[in-house]
Order: structure tokens, then sequence, then C-alpha cells
């Protein structure tokens, strides 16, 4: 992990007046706030009841382009809402389509990818035993978010995931991807929100 920038950090950037407080991070994005100077308020802390996509740009980016001014750790509430605990992406891989996984269960599903000659996106869990889950249209734009909940009540292994965005995604697009992702957005109805992609993210930031 790159070591200079820092969750709760307040940033002066060189492509904006506005103080940039970083609330989420990790080798390859920032997610971050915005101080708004005429009324002092940020985007999205204190905003917490609201759909809020956050912020985001490349760590790389926002390294060289920025320094300190200030310190202001997350409190409480802003832990619980924006979850900087909880990974940027998951899921990604090139073997798996949107419209052609070739499966109509989901024991099936977890068979089939953990014989995968390359199933390492299927590791680790997201610990939240809720999100929303955010498909894209034919056209690209965003639809209308679910709540999913997970099996056990308390974290969704990964595998899991995929298969409820598969059901929400297939039923919105026909149109089979390049590849498939799961990747983190923001917060709904005060749960982590995380958009169903392709194996590049919709950012432009990934492309290997």
């Amino acid at each position: 992990m790159k070591d200079k920038l820092t969750l709760g950090g307040v940033y002066k950037t060189e492509w904006d007046d506005r103080p940039f407080r970083i609330i989420g991070l990790d080798d390859t994005e920032v997610f971050y706030d915005c101080l708004w100077p005429h009324d002092n308020t940020w985007t999205f802390s204190g905003n917490f009841k609201k759909k809020c996509y956050f912020y985001r740009t490349s760590r790389d980016l926002f390294d060289s382009k920025s320094r300190l001014i200030n310190d202001l750790p997350l409190t409480e509430e802003e832990q619980k809402a924006f979850r900087p605990d909880l990974p940027m992406r998951f899921g990604r891989t090139r073997e798996l389509k949107w419209n052609d996984f070739g499966v109509s269960e989901f024991t099936v599903f977890v068979r089939t990818v953990k014989n995968l000659n390359d199933n390492r996106f299927l590791e680790g869990k997201i610990d939240t035993g809720e999100m929303v889950l955010i498909p894209y249209g034919p056209k690209g734009g965003l639809k209308k978010g679910t709540i999913v909940r997970a099996d056990n009540g308390k974290y969704f292994e990964c595998a899991e995931v995929i298969w409820k965005a598969k059901g929400l995604q297939e039923n919105i697009n026909d149109i089979t991807s390049e590849g498939i992702g799961i990747y983190r957005i923001g917060f709904e109805k005060g749960l982590p929100s995380f958009y169903i992609g392709e194996y590049k993210d919709s950012a432009g930031l990934l492309t290997e």
C-alpha cells in the first residue's frame, strides 16, 4: 500500500480551489469529499440519509497533484456511512460475461467457477449483511439500485454477490458484457452501494 495519502486527510489539489477530504482509498483510486465554501459544508458528510455517489480519481493523480493541509479523522457516523473498510472492487474477471454464464443454478455456478484456472477473483468476503447493487442499462447509464441481503445474514462471499448481480443485470440488459466486475460507488438507504460493471471499470481507472 502506498503511504503518503491518509484516510481523513484534507488536501489542496492543483485542479480545484476547494479542499478535498479522503473518505476511501486503496492502491488504485481515491474517494473524496468536497468542502463547499459558500456554506462550509461537505458534499457527503452529514447527508447520510441521501443517495450519494462518491467523487473519485486515480490515486497516482491525487498523490502527485495535492498537498495535505489538515487531518479530520472519520467520525463513527462517517465510518458507518462511508465504509472505507469495504473493497472498492471485487469479482473482476474476463472469464465470465453477463448474459453468458452458461449455468442456471447457484450451486452449479460455484462448482464451475472454482474449477477455473484462475479463480482468484472469488477471494475475500464483503463484510456487510446488506448492500445496494446497481445494474447498468443497454446505453450504459446506471439503473435503480436493489437491496440484496447475504444468505448468512452477516457477510457476502464474492460468488454470492456475483450470482445476485447476474440476476439483476441480465433482467435489465441483454447485451453480453466484456467480462464482469463489482465496483463501490457510494451509499444509499444507509447501505454501501456498488455498481455492476464489466472487467474494465466505468471510471476508466482500470485497464488491466
